[in-house]
C-alpha cells in the first residue's frame, strides 16, 4: 500500500494563541478555528496517552501546506526541558523564506533565536540557498531556507 498524499503536520505546543499569532505575522500562514477536542477518551485511544485533552488549531502556510497545533491541557507534559534538535524524537519543519536574515529577525518578537548560526550551502539540494535553525524556548524548531 503506498502513501496517496501528505495530510498535515501535527506539532504541539506550548502557547497556542502565541503560536497563532507567530504563524499569522511572520510566516504568513491562514489560521483555522480553534477546536477543544472534547473531554473523554477520544484523544487519549488516537495518541495513546491517557486523559489526554487538548486544544487544535489548523494553520495553512502558503504554498498550501497545513500544520495542526496542539497545545495539550492534560496531562502535564513530561519533558522538563526543551529538546534539541539531536535529541531523539525532536522535530523541525523546514520552511522555504524570502530572506533568512528577515524571517530569523521578524521571529524574534515571538520568542524565537537563530540556534547556531546562519549558513551557506555551497552544495547538496539547497546548493545556493542559505539555512538557519530558529527556535523558541520550548524547543519548537524551524529550519528557514532561502536567500540571505
Amino acid at each position: 500500500m503506498a502513501v496517496l498524499h501528505t495530510i498535515h503536520t501535527g506539532l504541539t505546543v506550548y502557547d497556542l494563541s502565541h503560536m497563532q499569532a507567530f504563524f499569522r505575522q511572520v510566516l504568513g500562514a491562514d489560521i483555522g478555528e480553534v477546536r477543544q477536542i472534547p473531554v473523554g477518551d477520544t484523544l487519549g485511544h488516537i495518541t495513546g496517552v491517557p486523559g489526554a485533552q487538548a486544544c487544535v488549531c489548523m494553520v495553512t502556510l502558503p504554498g498550501g501546506h497545513v500544520v495542526e497545533l496542539l497545545q495539550y491541557s492534560a496531562p502535564a507534559s513530561a519533558t522538563p526541558a526543551a529538546p534539541r534538535p539531536c535529541d531523539i524524537g525532536a522535530a523541525h519543519l523546514a520552511l522555504r523564506v524570502e530572506s533568512v536574515a528577515d524571517t530569523a529577525g521578524r521571529s524574534q518578537a515571538y520568542g524565537f533565536t537563530v540556534a547556531g548560526q546562519m549558513q551557506y550551502l555551497p552544495g547538496g539540494p539547497f546548493a545556493g540557498q542559505w539555512v538557519a535553525y530558529v527556535r523558541d524556548a520550548q524547543g519548537f524548531t524551524l529550519e528557514l531556507i532561502g536567500s540571505a
